[in-house]
């Protein structure tokens, strides 16, 4: 039987639900206890899904500080995004983390500051008639932001909004970070700065293809390895370039796949469902402890992030479970199913937790220290 307790913080009222089998029991208050039955599994996680997002949707939210690894630590309802983008910015230095969500008719773009255990630091007005696609957090205490393809820059400190690189929109851009370094694109080069050591240690001219596919304008996708090492970018329909910033070499794979991602110790990649050794470009056997997906469209999910040794893996849909691997010993330590995604949801890891923004409009965050 599993049992989760939500308070109200502002009327100190509890709310209980209770699954076992089939069958769901919730009290409010320890009031008159409501039983459910259910025909399926299915329908057990939806309706109890819909009922623990009734009562946050008041204002309960739900807390677990003794979560076991890869137990929820704590749900929040935050509200729906109405773009879809469901944008997070976090660091593997830190606990808390940035959200950010449309409200109503693009009303208003509003960024959330939250704490390690889900508590809201602040609250910030973005401004109406924004759309956040992307966001990352930097060391230097700014936020860049992918807003309709303008690259801004946010200061946590001032709170001011100010045009970052390239100056008009024109559906190019790329954004990434790991560790002090950050990628983007100016509309004309790509960039990697190490806000570290204020350096720039990359800036290369590349012209971006236009795209026949209706899901994106341009071939215009790039990463930054776990280690910091390399990068990977995509301007053209077939082929990937990996970047080593130690040498200056560059290996060319063709592959006109999707989904690109680094293993924890940059020494593989992989794009499409095939994995490389990223020094070489030589392609070789899956060297990742969980099976990778191969015939992965653009709109299917193949997500992955990485701390240290630790995998957060979610493939084919965007409301299948969240597998967390330990790329070392090549172990499968927890599947978090987190009952408040549709379709979709964006995670990251934090210092010692991954935390999610759902399409339902929830933000959770789960325990994962090992």
């Amino acid at each position: 039987m599993t049992e989760k307790i939500f308070v109200n913080p502002a009327t100190k009222k509890q709310w209980k639900i209770e699954i076992d089998g089939q069958t769901i029991r919730t009290c409010l208050q320890g009031g008159k206890i409501k039983e459910l039955q259910c025909d399926s599994a299915f329908q057990v996680k939806s309706k109890a899904s819909s009922a623990m997002m009734g009562q946050m949707r008041k204002g309960f939210v739900y807390q677990n500080p003794g979560a076991a690894f890869g137990e929820a630590k704590y749900h929040r309802y935050v509200g729906k995004d109405s773009n879809g983008f469901m944008p997070l910015a976090a660091s593997l230095t830190r606990d808390d983390f940035f959200l950010t969500r449309v409200a109503g008719d693009f009303e208003d773009e509003i960024l959330y500051h939250f704490d390690g255990n889900g508590g809201i630091i602040e609250t910030i007005s973005l401004g109406a008639k924004r759309m956040t696609y992307e966001q990352i957090l930097c060391p230097n205490e700014t936020i860049l932001m992918n807003n309709s393809y303008l690259i801004q820059q946010f200061s946590l400190n001032t709170h001011e909004i100010t045009p970052f690189a390239n100056k008009k929109n024109s559906m190019r851009t790329m954004l990434d970070c790991s560790g002090d370094l950050a990628l983007w694109y100016t509309g004309q080069d790509i960039v990697v700065f190490d806000f570290g050591s204020n350096t720039e240690i990359w800036r290369e001219v590349v012209k971006c293809k236009k795209s026949k596919d209706p899901n994106f304008a341009y071939y215009c996708f790039g990463i930054l390895s776990p280690r910091q090492t390399k990068m990977a970018y995509r301007t053209t329909e077939d082929e990937y370039v990996i970047v080593d910033f130690s040498s200056g070499e560059k290996v060319v794979i063709k592959n006109d796949g999707w989904h690109p991602f680094f293993s924890p110790d940059d020494r593989y990649f992989s794009v499409g469902g095939k994995c490389y050794v990223s020094q070489t470009g030589e392609e070789i056997n899956n060297p990742f402890p969980f099976v990778v997906r191969q015939g992965l469209s653009y709109a299917d999910t193949c997500t992955v992030r990485t701390r240290d040794n630790l995998m957060a893996v979610q493939q084919e849909r965007g409301n299948s479970a969240i597998e967390l691997w330990d790329y070392k010993s090549r172990n499968l330590l927890a599947a978090i199913d987190d009952p408040f995604v549709v379709k979709h949801t964006n995670f990251y890891f934090t210092k010692n937790n991954l935390v999610l923004h759902t399409d339902y409009g929830a933000m959770s965050i789960y325990r994962c220290t090992i």
